[in-house]
């Protein structure tokens, strides 16, 4: 249980983040979230999330 309710701080966190950065595109930002909701593994969201932003064309 501990540990769904530290993964689901860490995903909070995170969408707050994204939400709070004028710099991200609209696009991005529901994208990022759709990869933070669809993760479980924190190495493999970290690394999702930062090949989405590299490689995106907005």
């Amino acid at each position: 249980m501990a540990v769904n309710l530290e993964e689901k701080a860490v995903k909070e966190t995170l969408k707050k983040i994204i939400d709070n950065n004028d710099n991200i595109p609209y696009k991005a930002k529901m994208e990022l979230k759709m990869i933070i909701e669809s993760e479980h593994n924190p190495e493999k969201l970290l690394q999702e999330c930062l090949l989405h932003m590299l490689f995106y064309e907005g």
